[in-house]
């Protein structure tokens, strides 16, 4: 039997957006996951704040962060702007947790569609292959062709379907982003933490490029088949399933 709650973490990490010291935009993303995760509602979540310590609305931010129901906020100040604060709180997010596997999720997402996370549980579970788990923001027959920062060409270049491993659809990816996703705490810790934290001056999407870069390496040393049996990166779903997320941009990044 699968315990949802001894086995998941929710991380979300968020800093002093522009529309501070209000906490719409995590309390909707929030809202959205407790309202489309199925049985997700006694896990423990957890926020890292990127917090600038210069900024006039920090201590409001974290007052009314505080204020959430049922949210854990762990205060990450610094002072001024710092790009590497991103990746210093994805890393501790994952690298702190006591559970086997953590949602990962920025303050900026909003849900379409009820998310079966005791079936994703069990199947992670059940495959030690399975480290990665995407929730994808377009379509499943498109490729995902925004381009990494300091990367060229496209972002996903390769899928492949696998259905009905151990009752969840899912699709072979080479692409890593930190777009929603669960990740096997284990696989990350192991193999994984020291490739995420290599520096990455200037650069807000550190873990992501870093890991996305290693990956590449190994599919092209080692060929698409044996490189993801090594790493286990998947976009959840069928090929036929229409996307699960969409951006709200609350850091008003122009990304969507």
């Amino acid at each position: 039997m699968i315990d949802v709650e001894d086995s998941l973490t929710v991380v979300l990490t968020t800093h002093i957006l522009p529309s501070a010291p209000s906490v719409e935009v995590i309390q909707t993303t929030i809202d959205s996951i407790r309202s489309n995760f199925i049985d997700i509602g006694n896990c423990k979540f957890i926020a890292y704040c990127d917090s600038d310590t210069t900024n006039k609305n920090y201590e409001k931010y974290i007052d009314n962060l505080n204020k959430i129901k049922g949210l854990i906020v762990v205060d990450c100040p610094h002072a001024g702007t710092d790009t590497s604060a991103l990746q210093n709180n994805y890393i501790r997010g994952i690298a702190e947790a006591s559970t086997p596997f953590v949602f990962c999720c920025e303050h900026d997402w909003t849900f379409l569609r009820e998310v079966q996370i005791k079936n994703i549980i069990k199947c992670m579970t059940e495959n030690y292959s399975v480290n990665f788990i995407r929730f994808n923001k377009r379509d499943n027959n498109f490729l995902f062709s925004d381009c990494p920062p300091n990367l060229s060409g496209h972002w996903e270049t390769y899928v492949e379907e696998e259905k009905n491993l151990s009752g969840c659809d899912l699709m072979k990816t080479n692409s890593i982003a930190t777009h929603p996703h669960v990740i096997r705490v284990s696989k990350f810790r192991n193999d994984w933490i020291d490739i995420a934290n290599q520096p990455q001056p200037g650069v807000w999407g550190a873990v992501e490029v870093n890991l996305y870069r290693r990956y590449t390496l190994d599919i092209e040393r080692m060929g698409f088949k044996h490189a993801h049996e090594k790493w286990g990166i998947y976009n959840y779903g069928s090929k036929n399933d229409a996307r699960v997320v969409m951006h709200t941009d609350g850091s008003l990044s122009g990304r969507i």
